[in-house]
């Protein structure tokens, strides 16, 4: 008989081999740009050029991209200035790049969130079975799969989302009083989440959570000694995002040392650096990007245009693949990310952001049980067979809607997509493993064989949908017939596209 721990490595080895060939395994496949590529892959090039630019994201996930191009460095010889002054690329723009560096960390990082995953739900359940089982949403998901395996940044975003998942968990079943050095790495692993995308903020939910549980230890009447547990938590947990927020932003400053040709007249600097301020363009100029003690104020301009530019995003999309975020769970509207513009024997390669219908159905059903429950919990009073669980359904579930809630609001003033949907998407993933253990707590401690049958079966359906499916998730050469079979459910609206 296996100890668990040897169990458990071994299931972590299963969820590693699955990854490595669902998620990494020929990446750099096709050999063209796709989607946001477009523009992070010359965000990239400009950090390796040392340019001063301003973007629209936070800068770490492009910061990755780039690390990993300059790993490889497989495009040295190839003639990019053309795109790094426009600012973007578009297909085969440049003959002969190679998209192997780039395209590393965000499919690795893809890669590695399948062994996370495997970890929360271990963390949640200590049941190794049930972890490895319901492991296949993510590994089989193939929306995740053709948008993780490109130079993109939502990979990253989930990877250090799901760390800072598994730390929570961690310091959630901690039975020992939570050190401020606890929330300081809470902080910190929330802020890497943050500044690769400010979606990220989401995730200070989990902060507040634990706070709160922390402080239920407290006699009510002790008033005193929970404001001070709540200002030096807060303080440490908020000094580890300000310490991220710092270092990744004074690296972004120090890269950007060269000016873009179109920014000189004359010989002269413009006021204006690529959005930049005169006091930034000052800096550049003097060579004081350097100084730790000037960094706050190249930081306010970059700060500024974010906010300017997210705000600013047209709702008018002219590629018609914009969507409202109040349908993206029912998955309307999906996105055809591209295609080959070479026929052979009418066939070509699309690459479709298509989910899978299974795994989406459930996660639907999941958030919609979990509202229910905690409705009957608070509203009616109803008894609840297992605390525990039930608090990481309220947490995960408020994560759910705290996050859709606020892409509601902000589509309000600019265009989204159902990409952003993703890590919302994972939280479902979770409530729906957390829901299934509730429900079935008896049986799973029973080891009832007609339940463990009914996940082979489940995952057998989500691997299977998954195969048909993954034609579009991994550009194989197919005709336009085949492509359009591919699309399971009507109203998802994931035609393929033709060029």
């Amino acid at each position: 008989m296996l100890s668990v721990r040897v169990r458990t490595l071994l299931c972590c080895s299963i969820v590693l081999v699955i990854s490595y060939f669902t998620y990494f395994h020929n990446y750099n496949d096709p050999s063209s740009t796709y989607f946001d590529e477009h523009y992070y892959v010359i965000n990239a090039e400009r950090y390796i050029h040392g340019m001063v630019f301003f973007e629209a994201n936070p800068p770490l996930g492009k910061m990755f991209i780039a690390l990993g191009e300059k790993l490889f460095n497989p495009n040295e010889n190839v003639d990019i200035k053309k795109q790094l002054e426009q600012g973007y690329i578009f297909l085969d723009d440049i003959n002969g790049f190679s998209y192997i560096g780039v395209r590393f960390f965000p499919a690795l990082f893809g890669f590695l969130n399948g062994l996370l995953i495997f970890l929360i739900f271990y963390g949640l359940s200590k049941n190794n079975f049930l972890s490895l089982m319901f492991s296949s949403l993510y590994l089989f998901e193939n929306s995740s799969i053709v948008h993780f395996r490109g130079a993109m940044l939502d990979s990253t975003l989930v990877f250090f989302s799901f760390l800072t998942i598994l730390y929570f968990i961690y310091l959630y079943e901690k039975k020992k009083e939570k050190t401020l050095m606890n929330y300081f790495v809470l902080g910190c692993l929330t802020g890497l989440a943050v500044f690769t995308k400010m979606v990220g903020f989401v995730l200070i939910l989990l902060m507040l959570f634990l706070l709160f549980k922390e402080l239920k230890k407290y006699k009510w009447d002790n008033s005193i000694n929970k404001t001070k547990k709540l200002f030096k938590c807060s303080i440490s947990y908020l000094l580890g995002l300000c310490v991220v927020c710092i270092t990744v932003y004074y690296v972004q400053i120090a890269l950007g040392s060269n000016i873009l040709d179109s920014n000189i007249t004359d010989g002269k600097l413009k006021n204006s650096v690529s959005g930049a301020s005169r006091e930034y363009a000052k800096m550049i100029k003097n060579k004081e990007i350097y100084n730790p003690l000037k960094i706050f104020i190249p930081m306010r301009d970059y700060f500024r245009h974010i906010i300017t530019v997210q705000l600013a995003l047209s709702k008018k999309d002219p590629y018609m693949i914009n969507s409202n975020p109040l349908y993206w769970p029912i998955g309307i509207k999906n996105i055809g990310y591209g295609s080959d513009d070479t026929v052979e024997d009418n066939k070509r390669w699309y690459l479709n952001f298509q989910g899978n219908p299974v795994n989406w159905s459930f996660s639907l059903m999941a958030v919609l049980l979990s509202i229910c429950l905690i409705f009957a919990k608070n509203i009616f009073k109803a008894k609840v067979s297992n605390t525990r669980t039930y608090d990481y359904i309220f947490i995960f579930t408020s994560l759910y809607i705290g996050y859709m809630a606020a892409v509601v609001l902000i589509a309000t003033q600019r265009v989204l997509y159902i990409h952003m949907y993703l890590l919302p998407l994972f939280f479902s993933f979770i409530l729906f493993f957390l829901i299934f253990n509730y429900i079935f707590e008896k049986c799973i401690i029973k080891k009832d064989k007609i339940l463990y049958l009914s996940i082979f079966l489940l995952v057998a359906q989500i691997f299977y949908v998954y195969f048909y499916v993954s034609p579009v998730t991994y550009g194989e050469s197919i005709t336009y017939l085949e492509c359009e079979k591919t699309k399971l459910i009507s109203f998802w609206e994931d035609n393929c596209i033709e060029y």
